[in-house]
């Protein structure tokens, strides 16, 4: 069966698709290795998640719970209230963002099975679980009409994000790695961009910007974004949104996130950071011999 394609948006230099009944091999070509965005129609069609994430079942289940968004501490069940009464010229704070993997555990069953096009994924893994223990693998972000991330970004250690909207419709920007230097990476933060605002920028403050050339598309319900590493994107909700973000790790971007690892290492220990190095070589080659076995 062949793969059902529609062009989001086609600027010229890149094209964004949304595709249906694509093929894990198809999906490694095009995209995975080829480090081209896509929205994947029907990544998430066997998650329990796709029906049951709302407004309502966070409301009912996990309304006592507390959160803080943009230093603010909410009760949950506020904020979702807070969230219905938001407009896109008066918007809710923005993320509201719940960790599965540490404080809703009993989460994980809804958001599986893990879809292909996310394996295979070594974030898990106990031979790099030194390097990671910060990163929060599986999210849930809440927003509100006009909801905007609070800053443009790649993510962190260099890792692939599948933005996975369960709830509303968001409007996702991205910006191509080889732009990097456009979008003014900070200097203790270089996943992060001093760049406040990607749709109205100070050009006389940031002059280089002027280069950009910005890709913006949205995503609706049941809809995967597959953001590949060193992609910087940014995201503002359209109504009321329920995401679920999942990173991954494997092959084809291992060689950035031993990169990342290796500067943030150099930045204490410089020789530490070269035993890294040489540590990170060896398990990315053993996770890659164990996968050809497979």
């Amino acid at each position: 069966m062949a793969t059902k394609v529609i062009e989001l948006v086609n600027n010229g230099s890149y094209v964004v698709e949304k595709k249906y009944g694509m093929t894990y091999k198809e999906f490694a070509k095009k995209h995975l290795f080829a480090c081209q965005p896509v929205v994947i129609g029907d990544a998430c069609k066997d998650w329990a998640a796709k029906d049951k994430f709302t407004p309502e079942f966070f409301k009912n289940e996990y309304g006592s719970r507390d959160v803080v968004v943009e230093g603010q501490r909410f009760k949950l069940e506020e904020y979702i209230d807070l969230m219905k009464t938001s407009t896109i010229e008066n918007p809710a704070p923005y993320p509201c963002k719940l960790q599965i993997d540490k404080d809703y555990p009993e989460l994980i069953p809804d958001i599986l099975p893990r879809f292909q096009f996310a394996l295979p994924d070594w974030t898990h893994s106990n031979m790099i679980k030194p390097f990671v223990r910060h990163v929060d693998t599986h999210e849930v972000f809440l927003g509100s009409p006009g909801g905007q991330f609070p800053y443009v970004h790649y993510d962190y250690m260099g890792f692939h994000a599948f933005i996975t909207q369960l709830y509303g419709i968001k409007e996702f920007t991205v910006i191509p790695p080889e732009q990097t230097p456009y979008v003014y990476p900070k200097e203790n933060n270089s996943w992060v961009s001093e760049i406040p605002d990607i749709k109205n920028i100070d050009s006389v403050k940031y002059p280089l910007s002027t280069n950009l050339t910005p890709i913006t598309f949205t995503v609706g319900p049941g809809e995967t974004l597959f953001i590949p590493n060193g992609w910087w994107h940014t995201a503002r909700s359209l109504n009321m949104t329920i995401s679920v973000a999942l990173d991954s790790l494997n092959a084809s971007n291992w060689g950035r996130f031993q990169k990342e690892v290796k500067a943030k290492v150099s930045k204490r220990n410089s020789l530490i950071a070269k035993m890294v190095d040489v540590y990170l070589s060896v398990i990315g080659g053993a996770f890659k011999i164990v996968k050809a076995k497979v």
